[in-house]
């Protein structure tokens, strides 16, 4: 188990990226399969590690990551339930937090998942506010200005509805930014490198999405995207504590 943690599993995820970064970079193919096939595989490689708590836990959040992948990569559609699983694997990772520390409540972590929530609602309603009063004086609309109190209430609500993705999106990309920090704060650098590369992959995500909706190429993000997503999971599969008291990173 141990030579195929530490070697095996290693070179198998190393191909598959070598590969689909290729058919990626040439364009000679379809890399979905591919790419899919390489996160099974560190769900896989997870599973067979979860004998402990942490083990578990890590487990668990690379069976979520499985299923979010197949909404986001392989079925290209159905999004919010991709962003909704991937805010649950980020609950894993605070769980699995939680219990690095010997289940004690970090109060800087707690204070800065609750800020992330407050600056968010607080930007929303900024924005709401530059829509209805602002915007409504540029094009000199009289009826904004009589009807601003009673539309006040419900812009949050049309905004949400309008941009479906904003809060989960925000809940997961500052979860998983915490979730680094807090992985940092424990030195445990294989799960914090991993969650790096995990921002870093979210960020070339966001950049693309840019990209189309202003309708140009940013080729380094759409490649960039994997080229960091798979050996963040490889990383956190490999800090994964399989034996009591151990993990797995102190091995390596």
């Amino acid at each position: 188990m141990s030579l195929y943690r530490q070697k095996i599993f290693p070179a198998l995820s190393a191909f598959l990226w070598v590969i689909f970064l290729f058919l990626d970079l040439t364009g000679l193919g379809d890399s979905t399969w591919v790419k899919y096939a390489s996160i099974c595989l560190c769900c896989l490689t997870a599973l067979l590690g979860a004998t402990t708590t942490d083990g578990r836990l890590v487990a668990a959040a690379l069976c979520f990551t499985v299923a979010a992948d197949w909404f986001l990569l392989v079925r290209n559609d159905h999004y919010e339930w991709g962003i909704g699983l991937f805010i649950i694997v980020q609950l894993f990772y605070a769980l699995r937090l939680f219990y690095l520390r010997g289940k004690k409540i970090c109060i800087w972590e707690l204070v800065l998942r609750c800020v992330s929530f407050l600056l968010f609602f607080l930007l929303f309603l900024l924005a709401g506010y530059f829509l209805i009063f602002k915007l409504g004086a540029l094009f000199e609309s009289d009826w904004v200005h009589e009807k601003g109190d009673f539309l006040s209430p419900l812009l949050f609500f049309l905004v949400s509805v309008s941009l479906p993705y904003v809060i989960p999106v925000w809940i997961y990309f500052s979860n998983l930014c915490i979730n680094a920090a807090g992985a940092f704060a424990l030195k445990k650098h294989l799960f914090a490198i991993g969650l790096v590369l995990f921002i870093l992959c979210d960020l070339c995500v966001g950049a693309y999405n840019l990209a189309l909706c202003f309708d140009f190429t940013l080729s380094f993000a759409q490649v960039g995207m994997w080229f960091f997503y798979l050996p963040s999971q490889v990383l956190i599969v490999l800090s994964q504590e399989t034996e009591k008291g151990v993990l797995h990173e102190t091995a390596i």
